[in-house]
């Protein structure tokens, strides 16, 4: 796997920099991200064993989200920055601490 993807890489100085509205997105960035929840998951870390399940139901449908949109994309230059930044962010809820944690809005509610 490239070095990029490695969760250990950046940390949150990458997260911040994935979210800033200035950044444009690119295809590694999502998979850093997938990469990095995955990671967290696997670790079984503490921060998403106190999410309620309904939050880690919504941040699974939205890793499950962003994953879809980097599959059915030939290229970065085809994303919707703010909707992938959105799944992003919400497939992250709970891993980090930022401001725009809870500003990001949902786009439909399957509860």
């Amino acid at each position: 796997m490239h070095d990029s993807h490695s969760p250990l890489l950046g940390g949150p100085k990458r997260i911040e920099q994935i979210f800033d509205p200035q950044h444009i997105l690119c295809r590694d960035d999502l998979l850093w991200v997938l990469h990095y929840v995955q990671k967290k998951v696997a670790q079984k870390d503490p921060a998403l064993l106190e999410l309620p399940k309904p939050r880690l139901m919504r941040n699974f449908q939205y890793f499950g989200e962003a994953a879809v949109l980097l599959l059915s994309r030939s290229s970065a230059q085809g994303l919707d920055n703010e909707r992938i930044r959105v799944c992003l962010l919400e497939a992250m809820h709970g891993l980090f601490q930022s401001g725009e944690n809870e500003a990001a809005p949902p786009s439909n509610d399957y509860s």
